[in-house]
């Protein structure tokens, strides 16, 4: 796919169908907002297309992101290095809140002690009958963690809004041994390190508290 002769990311279209089903709209909605038609923003999200630089333009804005963003531009950068606005409002959450942010899953980090100092390892998880749940190789150091405290934080932020949240989970991770009950979760949970990942922990929460940032 082109951009004015620049060639951009073939998953451009992922990027817009992900952002659009983060947003809760409709290929009509967001074409409404991008003044486009739904049959061409449905190719484009199906197809490599050639998009030319207003409409990439309109499709960001109506996802409320930067062209930047939906082209890949910043799969390499950490996040938060935008300008901060200038009226933040900082909210504590509750546990309910933080549970609901939390519920659908996705990529979090583990935060355990070791010998060199505490580590933080991202994992796919899922939320399963109240507990954390993620996989990982049998006999690594994630899978030696049973009976240990440790951490689970998730968080998403908003750049081009500066606004976003922080969820941090404390309680006792517990190894899985039941075969059935692993083989269920091998269903729910699907690392993107592969299928090498055959142990399940579950971490029982003991403490939820989360944050909010956003403007006024």
């Amino acid at each position: 796919m082109m951009v004015n002769g620049v060639s951009a990311a073939s998953d451009l279209g992922r990027r817009v169908a992900h952002r659009r089903g983060q947003l809760g709209l409709t290929t009509a909605q967001v074409a409404v907002r991008a003044r486009m038609t739904s049959g061409y923003l449905d190719y484009v999200e199906n197809h490599s297309a050639n998009i030319s630089s207003d409409a990439l333009r309109r499709l960001a804005r109506a996802l409320e992101v930067t062209p930047a963003e939906l082209l890949g531009g910043h799969a390499e950068v950490p996040p938060g290095g935008g300008v901060p606005t200038r009226l933040p409002d900082l909210e504590e959450l509750g546990e309910e809140e933080c549970r609901r942010l939390i519920a659908p899953g996705g990529v979090g980090r583990v935060v355990f002690p070791t010998e060199a100092g505490p580590a933080a390892i991202p994992v796919n998880y899922a939320v399963v009958d109240g507990a954390i749940v993620f996989r990982t190789m049998s006999g690594g150091e994630l899978d030696d963690l049973a009976g240990e405290d440790v951490g689970f934080e998730v968080d998403r932020l908003d750049e081009a809004f500066s606004r976003g949240w922080s969820v941090l989970v404390s309680g006792r991770a517990l190894g899985i041994g039941d075969p059935g009950e692993v083989r269920r979760l091998h269903q729910i949970v699907k690392p993107w390190t592969g299928a090498s990942s055959e142990s399940c922990v579950r971490i029982e929460p003991r403490r939820i508290s989360g944050r909010r940032i956003h403007t006024n």
